[in-house]
């Protein structure tokens, strides 16, 4: 298994990264554009903002960095003031007596709490409140202990010294003084509020309001004062009812949604917060602008718009990606312990979401965020919506069945990550798949099924192989009719087919170099009745994206897969049995439209999403002129890559397929340079990035670092570069893919294909 990098950038000041790293396991690499990838001091990371970056645009912005020391003098990134304060000393809270000419420390003028991380102070008020009000004077450091000691002090001193103060605790339901919502006491027996008929209970209200811990107003009363409005004063009636507020823009569009009742005559709040009522206290009564009174129910709806814009819901309800995150980088996905689907988000954020059965709803999160920058050590597998769907009714099922005291149902595999596109569900069973190895190709089986003179038909079909060319005379009717009736079908889209020699121009070389040393290897190890039909060269690559290859009439291309075809009908013919049986043909098939693109990609050689996805198309619709199932021809890459998958769990060694490795070696060793000889093996082990066990089973000869190194200067100098230009491995590589390559396609002989036995 090769190495797979997590990359991150580092963001200061700048939105764009002033520095990348790599990661893998516990090691942390930084570039530095004058010397390399080198170890990084570990205090980069938690400096600076941590960004997740995809391979490819770490890479690209490798040539852009300035060199860069990291410095004792730089700011740190504010999460690091926190994490100090804690380490340092044991709180993230500093507090202050205020002093002044006529308040000694004793006797201080206010109090003041400093939040460390945040810089948020405030003040104890002449109100007995904490709020940011500031209060001159010089600031004397003091314990937890002594604050709370001088908070009674400054009570105190509000109420002549009393022993027992009073209080009117009016709130922004019941703001009248007259008829506040509640009457309280403070003395040695603690605080009390008044119920009724000289009755007093016990009550916390008076410390939760001036800890911001309620939503009120604490009004100072005189005891007298006090006697007299309890006399008066009677219970509000629906006091304990929960009413629901919205602060509304201009537009509409709801800035926070609330909802609130009295506790004690302090006001409880509670914020919709990522679709859950939760006790965030935001205390947003203080803003009055644009708060509205609504019901539940349009609370709720407003909630939801308000999440979508806050805190990463599509507004369309579609989302970029879904992810399993498993324990295991190659477990089936259906023993994920967390499923999380993001979101670009409108300002080019990605947030994310995971899935909580117990609410049977989706809550923010960084889980993807933290895999990705290495700070959960779990696996994020990427998987399509269907088996996000999957995975979450599964959770829902083994919860309702707990919940009744039953044993869950078995789950049902999901799928494994290849390592390439993602984890779909597949359109066939196993029981499926068995069935359709007992099957070749009936329209192409039946054309060869009369032919008694196979060396005949061979003469006859020698010249079919150029554009226009008319299908000869003398041919048995029923192989007429197959050519007659081979014809594009419906769905290909002549546009993208088209573009195969734009395709071929770019990809060429790296296209041969990735079907002989990656994508033609891993067919070797699955357990087909492997044929030898004509994907052995480079042939059908450049005929089927030679301009007009598929799309003329008689195109180049169209006529060398209908002869790759016959070519297969008359093995099965031979062979007497399920020779290249229909499981056998979507792996062939798999071979050009996924393996082929995975060797590329393995590389290191740039293949963007529309010409991927261009490729897939041409291949899908070259499997359907070779008479694959329908049932076997995937509508996506993703779908293609869990079906081989599936396919390519029988894997092994077969005496078949180490002997066309062995024959494909030679192959590929008659076609390098003389410089090159030997390389094969290397070349392969160098392809076979994912997956290290192909080369083993196919018996390929054992990586030797120092020989391999032996082909670096050869390779640089076939390539045409100054000796010693090739540094990074990334470019190694893409340039070890385009010799091998070219030197495959200037080797290919343009042998015809015959049917066999002819």
């Amino acid at each position: 298994m090769g190495i797979r990098y997590r990359y991150i950038g580092l963001v200061h000041h700048d939105p764009r990264p002033f520095a990348v790293l790599r990661v893998h396991d516990s090691v942390e690499e930084i570039y530095a554009p004058e010397r390399g990838w080198e170890n990084a001091d570990p205090r980069w990371r938690d400096w600076f903002m941590n960004v997740p970056l995809e391979s490819g645009q770490a890479l690209g912005l490798l040539h852009s960095l300035a060199p860069m020391e990291l410095r004792e003098d730089m700011d740190p990134y504010p999460h690091a003031l926190g994490r100090d304060a804690a380490d340092g000393f044991g709180t993230q809270w500093f507090y202050y007596a205020v002093e002044t000419a006529d308040h000694p420390l004793d006797d201080p003028a206010s109090l003041v709490r400093l939040h460390y991380p945040s810089k948020s102070e405030s003040w104890f008020t002449s109100d007995l409140m904490w709020a940011k009000v500031p209060v001159p004077g010089r600031r004397v450091r003091v314990s937890e202990e002594e604050l709370r000691r001088l908070q009674e002090v400054l009570v105190r001193r509000a109420f002549g010294g009393a022993e027992v103060q009073h209080y009117a605790v009016v709130n922004p339901f019941y703001p009248d003084v007259d008829h506040p919502a509640a009457i309280v006491r403070v003395g040695p027996e603690g605080e009390r509020r008044y119920v009724r008929d000289g009755e007093w209970e016990a009550t916390s209200v008076v410390a939760d309001v001036r800890h911001r811990y309620l939503h009120g107003r604490l009004v100072l009363l005189t005891e007298e004062a006090a006697t007299r409005l309890a006399e008066r004063w009677r219970p509000h009636p629906d006091s304990s009812r929960v009413r629901y507020f919205a602060w509304l823009t201009a537009n509409g569009n709801a800035t926070a949604v609330m909802r609130a009742w009295d506790v004690g005559g302090g006001i409880e709040e509670e914020s919709y917060v990522d679709g859950l009522w939760t006790d965030r206290r935001m205390c947003v009564f203080d803003n009055e602008e644009g708060r509205v009174e609504v019901d539940q129910e349009t609370a709720a709806r407003l909630g939801a718009i308000h999440d979508a814009h806050e805190y990463g819901g599509s507004e369309d309800g579609r989302y970029d990606h879904y992810y399993a995150i498993l324990e295991q980088e190659f477990g089936d996905v259906s023993t994920a312990h967390e499923l999380v689907r993001t979101w670009g988000g409108s300002d080019g954020h990605s947030r994310e979401q995971h899935f909580l059965t117990r609410i049977n709803g989706w809550r923010s999160c960084m889980t993807v965020y933290e895999v990705w920058t290495d700070r959960n050590r779990n696996y994020a597998i990427p998987i399509s919506e269907e088996v996000a769907d999957e995975l979450r009714k599964a959770w829902l099922a083994d919860f309702a069945a707990r919940a009744e005291g039953r044993e869950p149902p078995p789950r049902r595999p999901l799928g494994t990550w290849a390592g390439f596109g993602k984890v779909t569900l597949t359109r066939v069973d196993d029981e499926v798949l068995d069935s359709l190895r007992q099957v070749g190709d009936p329209r192409a089986d039946s054309a060869v099924a009369g032919i008694h003179d196979l060396g005949r038909v061979n003469e006859l079909l020698t010249g079919l192989v150029r554009n226009g060319d008319e299908v000869p005379e003398g041919l048995p009717p029923l192989l007429r009719q197959y050519f007659a009736e081979s014809v594009l079908p419906e769905w290909a889209d002549r546009t993208v087919l088209a573009r195969g020699q734009e395709l071929w121009d770019e990809y060429g070389p790296h296209l041969a170099a990735a079907l002989c040393c990656y994508a033609l290897p891993v067919r070797y190890t699955m357990a087909l009745q492997h044929t030898r039909h004509g994907l052995e060269s480079t042939r059908l690559l450049r005929d089927v994206l030679a301009d007009g290859g598929l799309t003329e009439p008689g195109g180049r291309g169209l006529r060398t897969v209908q002869k790759i075809r016959l070519r297969l009908a008359a093995a099965r013919r031979q062979a007497g049995g399920t020779a290249a049986n229909q499981v056998d043909l979507a792996v062939t098939l798999g071979t050009l439209s996924v393996h082929v693109t995975q060797g590329v990609r393995g590389m290191n050689v740039a293949l963007p999403k529309r010409d991927g996805d261009d490729l897939f198309h041409i291949w899908s619709v070259v499997g359907h002129l070779l008479g694959v199932d329908p049932r076997l021809l995937p509508g996506t890459y993703d779908q293609a890559v869990t079906l081989l998958d599936r396919i390519g769990r029988r894997r092994g060694r077969t005496a078949v397929g180490v002997e066309l490795a062995e024959e494909l070696g030679r192959r590929v060793e008659a076609a390098l340079p003389r410089e090159l000889s030997g390389a094969f093996p290397y070349v392969v082990r160098g392809f076979c990035v994912h997956d290290r066990s192909i080369p083993d089973i196919l018996r390929i000869d054992g990586l030797d670092l120092g020989r391999w190194l032996e082909y670096l200067a050869p390779i640089t100098a076939v390539a045409g570069l100054p000796a010693g230009s090739i540094t990074d491995d990334r470019v190694w590589r893409r340039t070890t893919s385009e010799v091998v390559g070219k030197a495959l396609l200037e080797a290919d002989r343009d042998e015809d294909l015959t049917l066999p036995g002819g």
